[in-house]
Formats: C-alpha cells, sequence, structure tokens
C-alpha cells in the first residue's frame, strides 16, 4: 500500500487525502498543520492519519504532500529539508498553481525528489467523491520518473496527467482563475443584477444557473470564439448603450465591471472578423469609458 504524509491538510489536501482513502490503495500517514489541535481536527474529519507535533516526529512515506497556503511553501520546504536530514529519499510535492519545482529546490539538494502538482478544479472540501474528481485535469512538472510515481498516484483518484516543463507560471495561473474564480464571481454579479432588475431571487439563481450550464456544453461543442453570441458580436450598438444605461441607473459602480467584461467579447469579435468599421468605432469608444451614457428621465 502507498504512504502519504501531509503537511498543511486544509481544504485542497483534505480533498485530495479523502479520495486516496475512497480508492483503499493509500494509506494516509502523519498529518502536520500549523498546531496540534489543527492536526488533529484534519485527522478526525478524515478518519485516517496521525496528528503530528513536530516535523522530525514523521515516519517514512512513499510520498510527502505539501498542502500549506502558497506563501508557506518555501518555509516548509527548508524546514523539511533541516528535519528529514539523513533520512532516506522520498518524493515531495506541493499543489500550488503559481509555482513550479523551483520553490522545492532546498529539498532536491538533499536528494529527494520533488514535483508541483495541479489538480485543474476546485478542491474546497472532504466530502468530495471518485466521480465528482473523475477526467480532473492535474498539470505536472519534475522530473520525468518522480512524475511517473506521482502519476500512478493521482490516476487512482481519476485524474488525466499533463506533464509541463518551464511554463510561465503567473500567466498560466492568471488564466485558470479567469476561467473558474472570476467566473464564479461574475456569476454572483449577474445574479444579483437580475435581482435588481426585479427578477425573484430563486428565478434568477435558477437563470444563472441553467445559463452557465448551457454555456460550458456550447463551448464544449464549438469553443468559446465560434459559440459566442450577443449584442457585441452582431454590432448591436443601441443594446450596448442600453446595457450601459441601465447599469448607470440601478448600479452605477458596476459600470466599469460591465465595459471590462465586454471589452473582452469586443477583442473575441474583433478576431473573428464579424464587425463592420461603423460598429467597431462606436463599441470601442461606447466601452473605452471616455463616453458617460445618459440617463433617461422617463
Amino acid at each position: 500500500m502507498i504512504c502519504i504524509n501531509i503537511i498543511g491538510c486544509g481544504r485542497a489536501a483534505g480533498s485530495l487525502a479523502s479520495l486516496w482513502r475512497q480508492t483503499g490503495l493509500v494509506n494516509i500517514g502523519g498529518v502536520f498543520n500549523r498546531s496540534l489541535a489543527s492536526s488533529r481536527k484534519a485527522v478526525e474529519a478524515l478518519g485516517a492519519g496521525t496528528a503530528i507535533a513536530d516535523l522530525r516526529q514523521f515516519e517514512a512515506a512513499d510520498f510527502w504532500l505539501i498542502g500549506t497556503s502558497d506563501e508557506q511553501i518555501a518555509v516548509t520546504a527548508l524546514k523539511l529539508r533541516e528535519a528529514r536530514e539523513g533520512c532516506r529519499s522520498s518524493i515531495f510535492f506541493h499543489l500550488c498553481g503559481r509555482y513550479g519545482t523551483d520553490i522545492l529546490a532546498p529539498l532536491a539538494a538533499s536528494g529527494h525528489r520533488i514535483a508541483a502538482v495541479h489538480p485543474v478544479r476546485s478542491l474546497t472540501h472532504e466530502q468530495i467523491l471518485l466521480a465528482d474528481f473523475k477526467g480532473t485535469a492535474i498539470i505536472a512538472e519534475g522530473q520525468d520518473s518522480t512524475l511517473n510515481a506521482l502519476e500512478t498516484l493521482f490516476v487512482s483518484i481519476g485524474g488525466v496527467f499533463f506533464p509541463v516543463k518551464n511554463i510561465d507560471r503567473g500567466l498560466y495561473h492568471a488564466a485558470l482563475s479567469i476561467v473558474s474564480n472570476v467566473t464564479k464571481g461574475v456569476t454572483w454579479k449577474a445574479q444579483n443584477w437580475l435581482e435588481g432588475a426585479g427578477v425573484p431571487q430563486e428565478i434568477a439563481a435558477d437563470l444563472v444557473q441553467t445559463l452557465l450550464s448551457i454555456t460550458v456544453d456550447d463551448i464544449a461543442r464549438s469553443g468559446a470564439k465560434h459559440s459566442i453570441t450577443g449584442p457585441i458580436v452582431r454590432g448591436d450598438t443601441s443594446t450596448v448603450e442600453a446595457h450601459l444605461r441601465a447599469l448607470e441607473e440601478g448600479h452605477p459602480a458596476d459600470v466599469d465591471v460591465y465595459r471590462v467584461l465586454a471589452r473582452t467579447i469586443f477583442e473575441l469579435a474583433l478576431e473573428r472578423g464579424d464587425l463592420d468599421e461603423a460598429s467597431l468605432k462606436r463599441l470601442d469608444f461606447l466601452l473605452s469609458g471616455h463616453e458617460t451614457v445618459q440617463c433617461s428621465n422617463t
């Protein structure tokens, strides 16, 4: 049976630990959080593992998962190098999309194998099921032999491994954050606008969720570039002006939000070549923020 130790067993690491437990193939070894009380709480939630009070108390394991916050990874790597000095080589990996393997360099210098492994999905709770995780992309960076070992670990819970080398981590993580987190933020904002328009809360939530589901299906079927519709790609400048007027009247603080998001659609329309010159110029002007749309007095 594979054994894994966990440093920083929060939502992400706790979700993965729960999935590995469900396979029956992985044994959760030691669990170390910022306090012994927190470690014990994590072990209790998992129903597995041993709460560890000091990094030097860990027993050997096949894998070591560093699930700490992003800003603690480098510090944790240094402390682990000191705590594991003279111990047999192990595989250490973190889950942060923002960093590659460089942040674990102190461990590599001590002869350990290192990797950066980023599951491309939200991991927010310990009750996630194997069926939920199936098909999740796993972006992995490290030496081939290390990734081969880790692939077995993640494939066991339904992940799909994608090895990468020397990617721009800032741009990579920004792209995924836009798709995941900004989509959720925009969904929340749109629901607020619907409620502001007079749509009952429960209906507004259903409208947004249904439209999101349809949109995801459209993207999967045709891609964003070919499936996008709406007033901007049609060059319907009067409708865009109506949107801006409504926001000026009811949600003035959100006018810039609309312009920024609509600008992205405008760029896509430019790439697709849908719009005539007059529509392009008018939309560019409306979305630039140079003009304040006059509110109706009626």
